[in-house]
């Protein structure tokens, strides 16, 4: 068990570091090529067939390390959803980077994809809040 926690944390360092060196290098490209990253990622990942957004994230939230609930419906194209569990904000605060830069787009990414392929609509999240137990977004399918 004591390994298993030692490796993790490695790979969060590193994957820190690579995105920060990603930052320096290309400044703002850093977001975009992060967010592709998430995007691909969740090229691998099946959900299922999803009805709706709240569906979608319901089953989005049994099968990935991201827990995600819907806190409230704005309108029929705009939810404000938070994000309990993230592996990504879980590296922010064990190698103490700020969160809502180029590494969160990873997030975004994987979860636009994801919903967008199965709801057939192009989604979009916008970080409302970043804190240390959730993060707040706007999620808004169009």
């Amino acid at each position: 068990m004591q390994k298993e926690v030692i490796d993790i944390r490695d790979r969060m360092v590193l994957l820190s570091i690579l995105t920060r060196s990603l930052e320096l290098f290309s400044g703002e490209w850093a977001k975009t090529i992060c967010y592709i990253a998430g995007r691909k990622m969740s090229e691998v990942m099946d959900v299922g067939k999803c009805e709706s957004v709240e569906d979608c994230l319901q089953k989005l939230s049994s099968v990935s390390p991201w827990w995600v609930d819907l806190f409230e419906k704005v309108s029929d194209n705009e939810y404000l959803v938070v994000f309990k569990s993230c592996p990504i904000r879980q590296t922010h605060y064990t190698v103490c980077t700020k969160q809502g830069g180029a590494l969160c787009q990873v997030t975004h990414g994987y979860i636009e994809s994801i919903i967008s392929n199965h709801l057939g609509k192009k989604v979009r999240l916008i970080l409302m809040h970043a804190g240390p137990n959730a993060c707040l977004k706007r999620l808004v399918v169009s």
